[in-house]
């Protein structure tokens, strides 16, 4: 058998992540990083063989998405890893179950996720071959795969009943389980990213609770019941870690001119996600400064920040934008901006006309201004399609769209936005950039976007991390993003299309007097009187 390699400490005496992932304790355990960095090996020595070794009997599973991908990658890495004598059996002949008997009784289930089961539908995916046993540990390679969805994650977490006792003399091991699930994972952009790691970035780096981070929370009767449990510093008790690292980390088991060989392939966000393992590069996607750690807020932050402008007196000029659909989502976007140019996008709908019809739109519009203490009658900037004439219904008459929201007890007006795409891109990109002489206008952290959005909408989450640019034939970008499920990022658009450059704001910007004018601002602001911002 080789030799398993582990580094303590990287070239910069910062703690290996190999190293780090073999001393997590959580319930949920994740892996991410470049391509190479030893997240399977790691996986399987770490976890796998020292669970199967130190709780006799404990049923364990290993998984990838599909049955080629288990048994090219990570059954191969078993192989090489677990020593011979530990097994009693192991038939891997074409219809074997794939199941391996540890001599100590332990039994390791390899198997794939991804079955088109009974009452199933096209594209959907379940994991009922895996539902019919109780494990003690769960692990799952490149859980980031396209096959494996998020309620696979749920339904796993359901079969972590496993009771194995353990025999070891590690003091932080559990006594039995441990019940665990482990995954390894390359960046990207799908619900792994959305609802395991942005949520614990965001925590980890700004110190955010976001509903759903991966903490214990107050159940079911309890007045407080689904918020975070806080220790006696205030903070939560996660369940969930994540270990990254680069390729690099791992150079000592690689071959000399693997790296050499990656770093010839790959340039720009490629590079960046498979050699840095840095989530937020992914090549071709318009928004690539877009993360849910820097934009979104939550929504009580957001609240708190609106009703405090408001008792100071400030009365934030309300921006607001629509985009029309019928059998497609309607988009409403409801957002402030300051005196700096920062805007927030509060609130807002993504339904379809034809199940959410324009009068209960127009209630619901009035409604969220209600809500955000912002009931004055706005004007929205609306795709100009909205104002040419169209029959949506019978007995309307030859209406636009724009009139028939201007009808009724709850009249909306719109205004023809700027429907230039590539404009209306470029000046969303400048406002989601980072400026490194702008402060964050809730925190006061130099270096700070212009544009937040609430973290409950989820809607423009899904669509900023999935907008790409277009290829021609030969695979090549074209400026034109691809015309798919981006109702809402036409509505970011409309929204900022009345709204001043960025960069022409900044080059007026020297950093002292922005600086002196934010840190005035921000002294007694009791004397404050009534204004409008911006």
């Amino acid at each position: 058998m080789p030799e398993y390699k582990i580094k303590q400490y990287d070239d910069n005496g910062n703690i290996a992540p190999q190293f780090a992932f073999g001393k997590l304790r959580s319930k949920v355990q994740v892996f991410g990083g470049g391509y190479g960095n030893g997240k399977t090996a790691a996986a399987i020595v770490q976890k796998v063989l020292t669970v199967a070794r130190d709780y006799p009997g404990a049923n364990i599973l290993v998984a990838r998405s599909t049955y080629p991908k288990l048994n090219d990658t990570i059954r191969k890495e078993f192989l090489k890893w677990c020593p011979t004598s530990w097994i009693k059996s192991f038939p891997r002949s074409k219809n074997a179950d794939n199941t391996c008997t540890l001599t100590n009784g332990t039994v390791i289930n390899f198997r794939y996720i991804a079955q088109q089961g009974k009452g199933v539908g096209e594209g959907e995916q379940t994991t009922s071959n895996l539902l019919s046993a109780t494990y003690d540990l769960i692990v799952v390679d490149q859980l980031e795969d396209p096959e494996i969805v998020s309620k696979d994650f749920d339904d796993l977490l359901g079969r972590l009943r496993g009771n194995a006792r353990y025999i070891g003399d590690d003091p932080t091991m559990p006594l039995t389980g441990p019940r665990w699930f482990v995954a390894c994972v390359n960046p990207t952009r799908n619900w792994v990213y959305r609802r395991l790691v942005a949520p614990y970035l965001k925590y980890k780096l700004n110190g955010i609770i976001d509903n759903q981070l991966l903490c214990r929370r107050y159940k079911r009767g309890h007045e407080l019941e689904d918020q975070p449990v806080l220790g006696v510093e205030g903070k939560p008790e996660l369940i969930m870690e994540l270990v990254e690292g680069s390729t690099y980390t791992n150079s000592h088991n690689l071959g000399q001119d693997f790296i050499e060989t990656l770093e010839d392939a790959y340039r720009g966000q490629s590079r960046d996600r498979f050699l840095y393992g840095e989530w937020a590069a992914y090549e071709g996607l318009i928004y690539s400064d877009f993360s849910e750690e820097t934009h979104l807020i939550d929504p009580v932050t957001l609240y708190d920040h609106v009703t405090t402008l408001l008792m100071q007196g400030v009365v934030p000029t309300m921006v607001e934008a629509y985009d029309f659909g019928l059998a497609k989502p309607s988009c409403y976007m409801l957002g402030i901006k300051d005196r700096y140019k920062n805007i927030f996008i509060l609130d807002g709908f993504y339904k379809p006309t034809n199940t959410f019809s324009i009068e209960e739109q127009q209630s619901a519009i009035w409604e969220i201004r209600h809500k955000w203490h912002l009931d004055e009658d706005n004007t929205v900037n609306a795709d100009p399609a909205t104002g040419k004439k169209t029959l949506v219904a019978k007995n309307t008459g030859s209406k636009s769209i724009a009139q028939l929201f201007n009808e009724g007890r709850n009249p909306v007006r719109f205004r023809n936005a700027d429907n230039a795409i590539l404009a209306g891109i470029i000046k969303v990109q400048q406002y989601l950039s980072v400026a490194d002489i702008h402060r964050h206008p809730i925190t006061g952290v130099i270096g700070a976007p212009h544009l937040y959005i609430n973290s409950d909408l989820t809607w423009f989450t899904s669509e900023a991390t999935s907008y790409y640019w277009k290829t021609d034939k030969d695979g090549t970008r074209i400026d034109d993003p691809v015309d798919k499920d981006d109702h809402a990022m036409d509505t970011v658009k409309y929204l900022l299309s009345k709204e001043p450059l960025i960069a022409d704001r900044l080059r007026k910007v020297k950093k002292a007097t922005y600086l002196h004018s934010w840190s005035e601002s921000n002294e007694d602001n009791s004397s404050v009187k009534a204004h409008r911002y911006g």
